[in-house]
């Protein structure tokens, strides 16, 4: 767990741009406190209302404790390539930038594109294409 959580606390940070100080190993915040942050920070920035903020919050909670768990039973049948790692990561953002865009309006989901979310999504959405060509084809 110790190698897994540092894991997912720097995808989480990369891939939803959180303000989140991983430089400090001795504490490090747990899965809720990003989510909790990724939240804030969300509100904030695309100016969510109250549903949205309800829906974003169900979406961070499943998503991310799903991406956990991933990433916990693969590392417990032996992986440790980070590629693996990257691509799990990849799927559950992916999932979560999907649900985003459904509860986000036009509006919130174009300055989403325009952030450093969307910057992401972008790079990941290149990675996946890459890892999977047929996918991309259809």
């Amino acid at each position: 767990m110790n190698r897994i959580l540092p894991i997912l606390l720097f995808a989480a940070t990369l891939l939803l741009g959180a303000p989140v100080a991983l430089a400090q190993e001795p504490q490090q915040p747990d899965i809720d406190e990003v989510i909790a942050k990724q939240i804030d920070n969300l509100t904030r920035t695309f100016k969510l209302d109250e549903v949205q903020v309800f829906y974003v919050d169900s979406i961070l909670q499943y998503n991310f404790h799903a991406l956990n768990d991933e990433f916990e039973e693969t590392r417990k049948g032996g992986a440790s390539n980070a590629e693996t790692f990257q691509a799990i990561s990849d799927k559950w953002m992916d999932a979560t930038d999907q649900a985003f865009e459904r509860v986000f309006t036009e509006e919130q989901w174009k300055k989403y594109m325009k952030s450093t979310y969307g910057k992401e999504k972008m790079r990941r959405d290149k990675r996946m294409s890459e890892r999977n060509p047929s996918a991309s084809q259809k």
